[in-house]
């Protein structure tokens, strides 16, 4: 009795295919893309997408070419023969799509490694598109990395910090913005490769790591305590001259409260405070990063 029942069922529900999944008549194959797109084709088979998929193509979906990315073409071939320009391929930079289904055509490929971290970090909460920074038909594949130009599109802030008088040495070619920061998502805060601000910094300034037998508290939270990584107005990349930066902490001991001027010897001189000159504190505070030294509790050697 269960048996008819369920016989009945079918016969009077069938199944009905959902109309987004794509039947294989439904893809016509690059050839037929390239009949009408031939700026596009010497672009496509000469980086690293075009080699890939039609020479060498690894799963069922690199094998249908510019279908893989844009969809099946048949719908887009019918448009074009009715001439109704409101039916179009899908078209990335275009699309009214929203990013996050703009990326699902990339995630379907690019899931793991570098972009393992992508759901949830701060350019895909932002809506922030793989075509935004990517270019996907250039024809060098190196082309298709994004440089810190791209990255200065949005960030303006930064591209401002670097024309300071101390700066990360962007400008002369010698880092860039994925050396400490991975824009598909990182371990730390900011998208920072490592899981921690130090732990970014001591992968150039090993000799700042430690342990030391003295340390510097403020040093082992966080090297943006002191310093702002990107460009600064103060020698060492220092938010504020020091005096002052060591002042904002040690207000009370050791020394007078009071900060640091030009005022300080007695009946108003102009003269400077012998504090003020040359590198201030670090005159005799030299190892502020720590010492290993036994008489260096103050960090002095």
């Amino acid at each position: 009795m269960y048996k008819l029942m369920v016989v009945f069922i079918l016969l009077c529900y069938p199944i009905i295919v959902p109309p987004n999944v794509s039947s294989e008549s439904n893809y016509l194959g690059e050839k037929e893309c390239f009949a009408c797109h031939r700026p596009k084709k010497e672009l496509y088979l000469n980086n690293k997408h075009g080699k890939i998929f039609s020479s060498a193509p690894g799963t069922d979906l690199e094998a249908k070419g510019c279908e893989a990315c844009h969809g099946p073409g048949i719908t887009h071939k019918e448009a074009v023969d009715k001439e109704d320009k409101d039916l179009k391929i899908e078209s990335f930079k275009k699309s009214t799509s929203t990013p996050a289904e703009k990326n699902k055509r990339c995630l379907a490929c690019h899931e793991n490694g570098k972009r393992s971290q992508w759901q949830g970090n701060a350019h895909a909460m932002s809506g922030v598109s793989c075509v935004t920074c990517h270019k996907i038909h250039d024809a060098k594949s190196e082309s298709m990395i994004p440089t810190m130009e791209v990255c200065f599109t949005c960030h303006k802030e930064r591209r401002a910090q670097l024309q300071r008088s101390s700066h990360m040495p962007l400008r002369e070619g010698k880092v860039t913005c994925m050396d400490c920061h991975n824009p598909h998502g990182g371990n730390g805060p900011s998208s920072l490769k490592a899981s921690s601000v130090n732990e970014t910094c001591y992968s150039c300034h090993q000799e700042r790591r430690g342990p030391m037998l003295w340390e510097h508290a403020p040093v082992r939270e966080s090297c943006t305590t002191c310093h702002e990584p990107h460009g600064s107005n103060f020698e060492s990349l220092l938010k504020v001259k020091v005096p002052y930066l060591c002042q904002s902490c040690h207000d009370v001991q050791f020394h007078p409260s009071t900060l640091y001027s030009a005022n300080q010897i007695p009946g108003g001189s102009a003269a400077a405070a012998k504090q003020l000159l040359g590198k201030g504190c670090i005159n005799c505070h030299s190892q502020i990063h720590g010492s290993n030294h036994p008489s260096g509790a103050r960090l002095q050697r």
